[in-house]
């Protein structure tokens, strides 16, 4: 992920309240009624102590109030919008976690401005309960820039009621949808009349701060000579001042506040007036060239604190320190008048302290008032690695602003402009524009510019399938960089691509060399946001390669980075890469967990194109074990998502995939219709991939006819395309339905050729070949292979066979992991926990067709047990009152048959005298999917997926274990049951708690004592969670409860829980 667009936290934080801040109560009682409103204007000119009403407010109201201090710089729009969530998340630390992250990659604030906005109001809505204020001030800077008018208004109008926004301008702010507001009665506000000082007020003003008595004549005479104005009436701060007004306010400033200094402060506030704010660390950097000794900078901002010199702290301590609007706009026009020499080194030494602090919109509004374009340009080149990867929109609009001349002729400028149109898809241009760059640079013998563009230029390459060319420049790139320390960045980037390119070109050993030297020097380096990309990109190289180990363990490692960060946009990406590859080895259950997750993060964050990957993954994972309405339904879905996204590739495989669905439930009509429709558009397809996927499926089309011949003509050009694309796992399973067209078609040397081309390799076969050979097991009997490797043969047969066997285990654990797909429910369903209970084809099969609780007693025995019985075997557990032999097989004969017609005639399964519960039907069981879900809770470490699937087990409780059944085999497996479900619970209270989820942690406690209210240990959970939430009283009930219910066991509560009992109520 970029690095985040820096924020300074003295713009978001709610400014101190000064001792000499007089609160007005009528005012504050005035706003305080305007709050139900959601919006307040607060409009009136300088001046009129806009900012110090609201610090007040802010320290008054009772809701949580987020502050957001506006500048001149905020008039940039990506800049502005990161502020706004950062104001919002300094108060609701987890709002801003999706909508940051997705800032960070937009590359137009206007087209993403509703995607932006969506997600950003979405996280207030799920993480902010309580009604809060958001006070922007200053809002006239940015008044007149109408994106952001536009992004306001919008946001206006998405943000929950809960939202009360308070602007200060001013003047009125020009929002398009103000006006319906003020219809839907949301709108309220103050102007200058309201905020103008009354002489009761005045009066209040110096006796707080002066410790005068102002008579009433005076202060209404005071009062009527400035409008009200309290600027006015603060300069002229002792009676018997001159009067002033607005028009001689600098020429007051200067007689009575200025002059009236030491040299030596009087310097210092005239030369701290350029910056917005400063601390002593700034101070040195920017003023220290002009002083021959530097002086101590605390001591002089402490002074001009101490004389109440119009300066506002920004923070609690007083390091940053900021003018009055009107005094810093005062102190930099005397600056000019009389220092006009040192404005421009001054400018100049900001301009490079922000530089250096990585202040790039600082650095660069700072060096526009030097009005020196090639200043300009020179800031602008420096920014340009690091914006281009967290603030493109806002480097793009730099660029552009500059003089067309300097854009053709800087190679800085001409080497920047080409990733951003790349970025834009625009590669040629981009390409162009990098060969100028290069070639300048190479004039100049400039080597870090001629670097950094051989880079860039490498990438365009690379992404125009140029990949012999992309490595000539990173050759040339490593040799400039390799011993350079100032270009170990650019020399890690340069190897990163360079792995990337021999990934392209099929050479995957000295890919992994590449991207694992890059990432070994980005983690030296600390490039955090580089290192998961690499990290993935590694992975990526592993997968291709089969080394399913190491892509787990750099996918995980990337996804742990991401999780830590809370960039969801990107943990989604790598949750779908990591359950594709379960996917790939097998492993359904944890894929499709996977791929909920991933989607989970996809629509939190609006990962549009990520999201229809997930869907689209899903949809395969459905169809390949069978579940075909649910993989219908999440090819639909994802061809929602793709909708408008660009480019071809997800419509086009989606396209496939269907026909393949089509082909897997033997609907020949849908899928011949489909081939038909979009024959054309696929078979003129750029990607040999897609068009290898598409001659596939049409192959299997052909095959499916019982057109054998004319199937292996699309086999066979489907494996020419996959070879010639290198894609190993595509040719393998070209190859075996090219066996299989070839066998069906009698060409028995052919189809011989084949299989032992696929059973060559000396490894196992890979899950995804066992698939494939399941799917083609009834054209493949009767192949005849060599003798070194029939027996390998028979093996995969064998392995294919199994899978099919497994299916419907498969399926039913599938179905505990559907969030966002609807799967068909089993054709048998079964609850043995409360009053058993099955169902067949969606209807409750009731004891009057079981004819005797015996017989149904009979079917969750054979649950039970996992093994194959003979019928005495049974008969001894449930009929030991039967001792003849006759009449036991007479009996059980008698109740097999109500069984079968009661459940199914397939439910029981008869083997050489053997019965067994037949566990190869589509069926669901309460129990085994409470145990399932143990077993997934104890496999993770994670907090979240432990409480998610503890969750989950204890819902499937419904009573114990067949409640109605008395017979002895029951007792075993009850309290088996009980245990589990009791620690479960457990371990769910302490999640709940330590997840600080007080309600849900208690309403599982109140579960467990109704279970069994002897658990000591619940108990114990309950009172630290009504302790968190400071309910003492109910502390001391619960531990009464504890007490009195050991007291029925006749024992004393243990001294863990007298401890705890001491330490939450004393």
């Amino acid at each position: 992920m970029p690095p985040p667009i820096p924020i300074s936290k003295t713009k978001i934080i709610v400014p101190s309240r000064r001792p000499d801040l007089l609160s007005r109560p009528r005012l504050l009682e005035n706003l305080k009624s305007l709050l139900d409103n959601k919006l307040i204007l607060l409009s009136a000119p300088a001046g009129y102590g806009k900012t110090s009403l609201l610090i007040d407010l802010a320290h008054h109201v009772e809701m949580p109030v987020c502050w957001l201090s506006l500048d001149p710089l905020d008039r940039d729009p990506q800049r502005f919008l990161a502020y706004l969530i950062a104001c919002v998340a300094e108060r609701f630390p987890k709002v801003g976690e999706v909508s940051r992250s997705r800032l960070r990659r937009s590359n137009s604030i206007e087209q993403d401005m509703e995607a932006l906005l969506v997600l950003f109001t979405n996280e207030i809505y799920d993480n902010v309960e309580e009604d809060f204020l958001l006070i922007l001030d200053d809002y006239h800077l940015l008044d007149d820039v109408a994106v952001i008018s536009s992004l306001v208004n919008r946001f206006l109008n998405l943000v929950i009621e809960n939202c009360h926004v308070i602007i200060s301008s001013r003047t009125l702010p020009s929002l398009p949808d103000v006006t319906l507001m003020v219809a839907r009665e949301q709108v309220a506000g103050l102007s200058h009349i309201d905020l103008a000082f009354q002489p009761v007020e005045l009066q209040a003003l110096y006796a707080q701060n002066y410790r005068q008595h102002l008579s009433d004549e005076t202060a209404q005479e005071f009062v009527a000579q400035t409008g009200g104005w309290i600027t006015g009436m603060v300069l002229s701060n002792l009676p018997g001042m001159p009067r002033v007004s607005g028009v001689d306010t600098f020429s007051y400033l200067g007689q009575q506040v200025l002059d009236h200094q030491p040299p030596h402060i009087r310097e210092f506030l005239l030369r701290t007036s350029l910056p917005e704010e400063f601390n002593a660390q700034f101070c040195a950097m920017v003023l220290g060239p002009l002083y021959s000794q530097p002086p101590n900078w605390y001591d002089l901002m402490s002074l001009i604190l101490e004389k109440n010199l119009f300066v506002l702290p920004l923070d609690s301590d007083g390091r940053w320190l900021r003018y009055h609007p009107l005094f810093r706009e005062f102190l930099q026009k005397r600056l000019r008048e009389e220092r006009p020499h040192e404005v421009r080194p001054i400018l100049e030494q900001m301009v490079r302290a922000y530089e250096k602090l990585g202040e790039w919109e600082k650095a660069y509004h700072t060096c526009r008032e030097l009005n020196d374009l090639e200043a300009l340009a020179d800031v602008i080149e420096h920014a340009g690695t690091p914006m281009l990867q967290n603030a493109l929109v806002t480097l793009d609009g730099w660029i552009n602003s500059l003089p067309p001349v300097m854009l053709h002729t800087r190679p800085g400028l001409i080497s920047l402009q080409g990733p951003i149109l790349a970025v834009k898809g625009r590669l040629q241009e981009s390409k162009e524009l990098l060969d100028k760059a290069v070639s300048l640079y190479r004039q100049m013998n400039a080597v870090e510019g001629l670097t950094v563009a051989l880079i860039r230029r490498a990438n365009t390459l690379r992404l125009l399938g140029d990949y012999s060319s992309s490595l000539e420049d990173i050759e040339e790139a490593l040799r400039l960089s390799t011993s350079d320390v100032a270009l170990q960045f650019y020399h890690a980037e340069a190897l990163r691509l360079k792995g990337l390119n021999l990934y392209r070109l099929g050479e995957l050993r000295q890919a992994v060399d590449a991207l694992e030297n890059s990432l070994s020097l980005y983690s030296n380096l600390k490039e955090t946001g580089r290192i998961p990309i690499v990290l993935m990109e590694t992975g990526m190289v592993y997968h291709t390669m089969g080394n399913i180990q190491s892509v787990r363990t750099y996918y995980q490692k990337a996804l742990q980075i991401k999780q830590a960060e809370g960039d969801i946009f990107y943990q989604a990406d790598i949750l779908n890469n990591l359950a594709v590859l379960y996917h790939q080895i097998g492993e359904y259950e944890l894929a499709a967990e996977t791929f909920e997750l991933g989607l989970t993060c996809a629509r939190k964050s609006r990962n549009l194109r990520t999201e229809a990957l997930i869907l689209t993954g899903l949809g395969d994972l459905y169809s390949e074990v069978e579940i075909f309405d649910a993989a219908s339904q999440a090819y639909v879905q994802a061809e929602a998502a793709a909708g408008d996204l660009p480019g071809q590739y997800i419509s086009n495989y989606l396209v496939i995939a269907r026909c393949n669905l089509m082909l897997a439930q033997g609907n020949l009509t849908e899928a011949g219709h489909i081939i038909r429709e979009f024959q054309e558009r696929l078979r003129e397809s750029q990607s040999l991939y897609e068009r290898g996927l598409w001659v596939l499926v049409q192959g299997k089309y052909y095959l499916f006819r019982g057109e054998a011949k004319q199937a292996a003509l699309f086999l066979e050009e489907s494996k020419r395309l996959f070879i010639q694309d290198g894609r190993s796992p595509e040719v393998e399973a070209s190859a075996v339905w090219l066996a299989a067209a070839y066998n069906a078609a009698g060409e028995k040397e052919k189809a011989r050729s084949e299989t032992q081309g696929f059973l060559s390799s000396n490894t196992s076969p890979p899950h995804t070949l066992i698939v494939v050979v399941r799917q083609t097991l009834p054209w493949l009997a009767g192949i005849q292979v060599n003798a070194p490797l029939d027996r390998r043969f028979r093996s995969l047969l064998e392995k294919a066979q199994r899978l099919n066997s497994k299916l419907p285990a498969i399926r039913r654990a599938l179905r505990q992991h559907t969030s966002y797909i609807q799967v068909p429910s089993a054709a048998l369903i079964i609850r043995a926990f409360g009053i058993p209970e099955v169902s067949v084809s969606g209807r409750v099969v009731t004891m009057a067709q079981w004819r005797t609780q015996s017989v149904r007693d009979l079917f969750f025995y054979f649950l039970y047990r996992q093994e194959a019985l003979t019928k005495e075997q049974i008969g001894l557990a449930l009929w030991p009152e039967v001792e003849d032999a006759q009449a036991l097989k007479k009996r059980f004969k008698n109740e097999i048959y109500r069984l079968r017609r009661a459940a199914g005639r397939d439910v029981i399964v008869f083997e050489e005298e053997y019965y067994r519960f037949n566990r190869e039907l589509d069926y669901e069981y309460d129990v085994e999917a409470f145990d399932s879900h143990l077993q997934r809770a104890h496999k993770t470490a994670e907090p979240g997926a432990r409480i998610e699937h503890l969750q989950k087990a204890v819902d499937l409780v419904r009573g114990p274990y067949l409640a109605d059944v008395n017979g002895e085999w029951v007792v075993t497996e009850r309290e088996r049951l009980n245990q589990a479900y009791a620690a479960a619970l457990e371990e769910l209270a302490h999640l709940y708690l330590d997840a600080n989820q007080l309600e849900r942690c208690l309403a599982v406690c109140h579960l467990a004592l109704k279970h069994n209210r002897f658990h000591e240990a619940i108990y114990q959970i309950e009172m630290r969670a009504l302790a968190a939430l400071g309910d003492r009283p109910a502390v001391v009930r619960r531990y009464q409860a504890c007490k009195e219910a050991m007291q029925e066991l006749g024992v004393s509560v243990s001294d863990e829980t007298e401890k705890l009992y001491q330490q939450l109520t004393f």
